[in-house]
């Protein structure tokens, strides 16, 4: 490893995927019940398959305390308090993730796709019929999750190649990606900023 820190290299490897991603879930109007409903199934459409494929690879021996980040319970309230069916676990297929290396990556991405909830909370409690719909978006709020994990990270740095962490985080963006994309296409006429 270099000098640098593992999160500042993740940040510049996977800045393109970043970009991608934010600006697909941008698209989504957070004011709307159908713009709402549609941002929380794009997202359990990407973290059913991240959280599992995570869990069969052994998170738990790498984040003493994932139970307490684990999110697909809180999104799941979400959903089924606006009327959608959570995904199933039995059929989700699950990021295959080939070691640890891989996990650490996946997890960043995983980690950090919490970091603007709470402004997007902000933004959907604005719409008073969708308050009481923020368990995902408000999950791990005052409980310092980024630093705590970022410090694990980094811990973990030392003794895991590069390019198989730069891996597992692409996989795990490609998955927000790909979730994004397919709930768009299937939502199209309910998305705000929609000019196309």
């Amino acid at each position: 490893m270099s000098h640098d820190s593992l999160r500042a290299r993740l940040r510049h490897a996977t800045a393109p995927y970043h970009a991608r991603v934010d600006a697909c879930f941008s698209v989504f109007d957070l004011g709307s019940v159908e713009g709402y409903r549609a941002f929380l199934a794009a997202h359990a459409a990407a973290l059913w398959p991240l959280e599992l494929g995570l869990e069969a690879a052994g998170v738990e021996n790498l984040l003493t305390d994932w139970p307490a980040r684990r999110r697909r319970g809180a999104l799941a309230r979400d959903l089924v308090r606006l009327g959608m069916a959570p995904p199933d676990d039995g059929g989700v297929v699950p990021l295959r993730l080939a070691d640890a290396a891989e996990c650490w990556g996946a997890l960043y991405t995983l980690e950090g796709s919490r970091l603007g909830g709470t402004v997007l909370a902000r933004r959907v409690a604005t719409a008073p019929v969708l308050a009481g719909c923020l368990d995902y978006l408000s999950h791990g709020a005052g409980q310092a999750l980024w630093p705590g994990f970022v410090a694990q990270l980094e811990l973990a740095a030392a003794r895991l190649p590069w390019p198989a962490i730069c891996v597992g985080a692409c996989a795990a963006f490609e998955i927000f990606d790909v979730a994004a994309h397919n709930t768009i296409d299937s939502t199209t006429p309910h998305l705000a900023g929609s000019t196309s």
